[in-house]
């Protein structure tokens, strides 16, 4: 592995209150076999206090993501979208933090852009894009999410989406920025207002699609359908661990679920959207810090809470032999 050559690092002008600097710190091989660890610094640039942030921006040609740390980070296509960990999302005006990752392939480091969830006006109630309560791409099309009243929703696509169209009142629309034409990663963002359902759809465009004659370009359609619930957090709650792995756990509507698991393993997936709600992730992989997540129990029907344990070897350059744990409990949701 060698130093790269990075010159200056390459960052977002700093609008919604956040600025992004990505830097090469190191690089090795040549073309589809070489790589990169590439770290990018977030500084907080309003005046309040931030509590989320997001950061995207487009991968080089050829390359992809490997491993990533101090960062939840998801591609689709080209585009890659990272929000922040547990234990780094609170930044105080001017303050930063970072976060990494090992790519495969080379390319000079990227502009990321940048959002969090400072208001960039006192009076105008919205909040720019940054890290929700649950953010969505481009893999999650025809997908069917559930939102509780309050929380928010992150849309993260590429730059040939257009701006997404709302179906109904039950999102209140907050921010949007990017898209087509502006050649840069659409970040929208939603709170959910009102219990009820709603889709949110969008298209791809393209400047040649407006040329005469046009080009052949096909047009890429997303959908996301989006569930609204008001359920009031009465009923008892129901604490698991390790010791309750392949278990079944029954809950009813209100109910609520702690996970609390060692600092390996990673946040929990739910296999079945709209049983249980996460309400707030904090620690587990790579953070150090025992993981606790929390759950509502909104809708009947049954679903799986499943992790794994992960460890920083594993994502070397040459991985050790790090067994992963798997761990899952069934969940079956009533409504008495």
């Amino acid at each position: 592995m060698t130093s790269a050559v990075a010159g200056a690092p390459a960052s977002d002008p700093g609008t919604g209150g956040c600025r992004a600097v990505a830097r090469v710190d190191a690089q090795w091989g040549t073309g589809a076999t070489g790589g990169q660890i590439l770290t990018v610094t977030v500084t907080n640039t309003a005046a309040t206090t931030a509590t989320k942030w997001t950061v995207a921006w487009a991968l080089g040609a050829g390359q992809r993501v490997v491993s990533a740390w101090s960062a939840a980070v998801n591609t689709t296509g080209t585009t890659v979208t990272a929000v922040n960990a547990a234990h780094n999302g609170v930044l105080a005006p001017a303050a930063s933090t970072t976060f990494g990752m090992q790519l495969s392939g080379l390319a000079p480091a990227p502009a990321p852009s940048c959002g969090n969830d400072t208001s960039t006006s006192p009076t105008s109630g919205t909040t720019p894009p940054g890290g929700h309560d649950v953010t969505v791409t481009q893999a999650d099309n025809q997908r069917t999410v559930t939102l509780l009243a309050g929380q928010t929703l992150g849309i993260a696509l590429g730059p040939g989406f257009v701006t997404p169209t709302l179906s109904g009142p039950a999102l209140a629309r907050l921010s949007t920025s990017g898209g087509y034409p502006t050649g840069r990663p659409l970040a929208a963002s939603y709170r959910a207002v009102a219990a009820g359902s709603i889709d949110i759809t969008t298209h791809t465009d393209y400047a040649c699609l407006h040329t005469s004659p046009p080009c052949a370009l096909p047009t890429t359609l997303w959908t996301l359908h989006v569930t609204v619930v008001d359920i009031p957090n009465t009923g008892q709650t129901v604490t698991v661990s390790t010791a309750d792995n392949l278990s079944t756990v029954r809950l009813r509507v209100g109910d609520t679920l702690v996970v609390n698991l060692p600092s390996a393993y990673l946040p929990p997936r739910v296999t079945t959207g709209g049983v249980v709600v996460q309400r707030e992730v904090a620690g587990g992989y790579p953070t150090g810090e025992p993981l606790v997540s929390r759950y509502l129990a909104a809708a009947a029907g049954q679903t799986d809470v499943s992790t794994q344990t992960d460890d920083p070897c594993n994502h070397l350059p040459t991985p050790c032999p790090s067994p992963t744990v798997r761990w899952t409990v069934h969940i079956v949701v009533t409504t008495a």
